[in-house]
């Protein structure tokens, strides 16, 4: 078996390759996401098809109970643009919040002028929540403040999706550079 020879002055590195270089690897299908949905269809099927949080949320738009969500509407004057809704996938979150547009229509009528007759941000800012904190109770088996806690703290994401994310952020921002030098340098 013969080796190559290698003189001493190839064994130097020279500094382009001191730096390691990231190998370059193939992005699998990250599962946790899709383990994330499967979980939370326990919940969408808590809310919509055993309808399990109708009682709770009936006694929120019925005066019977308070509610954060319902205060903070109440007596909030902002506007929000983006509402966290702990559910990532969209047909989930549809499902939900068209079931909620009908539990919505049993509100108290002492309740409804307070609402300005908006209907989708009550829909999204109370019921919403209040739904799926009631459903992670209830599956998760925790106490209500343990659950309200869960879905504030919002669904876990793991390492490899941050940095997907970022990758993303950072590839959509060259982007952005690189037209703008381009529309830059069309001007001149």
């Amino acid at each position: 078996m013969s080796f190559l020879k290698v003189e001493d002055e190839d064994l130097e590195e020279s500094p382009w390759e001191a730096t390691p270089t990231k190998p370059s690897r193939k992005i699998l299908p990250d599962r946790t996401r899709a383990a994330r949905d499967k979980a939370n269809e326990k919940l969408v099927e808590f809310i919509v098809k055993t309808k399990g949080a109708d009682k709770h949320l009936l006694a929120i738009l019925k005066s019977h109970k308070p509610s954060r969500w319902l205060k903070e509407f109440l007596t909030s004057n902002q506007c929000v643009i983006c509402t966290e809704t702990y559910l990532e996938d969209e047909k989930q979150l549809d499902l939900v919040v068209q079931y909620l547009q009908d539990i919505y229509k049993e509100i108290d009528v002492k309740t409804l002028p307070r609402i300005n007759g908006d209907r989708i941000k009550f829909v999204l800012d109370v019921l919403l929540p209040e739904a799926i904190i009631y459903a992670i109770s209830a599956v998760d088996d925790l106490n209500y403040k343990e659950a309200e806690e869960k879905y504030i703290k919002g669904p876990s994401v793991s390492r490899r999706e941050r940095e997907i994310f970022d990758e993303e952020i950072l590839e959509k921002k060259k982007l952005q550079l690189l037209k703008a030098e381009k529309d830059s340098v069309d001007s001149v």
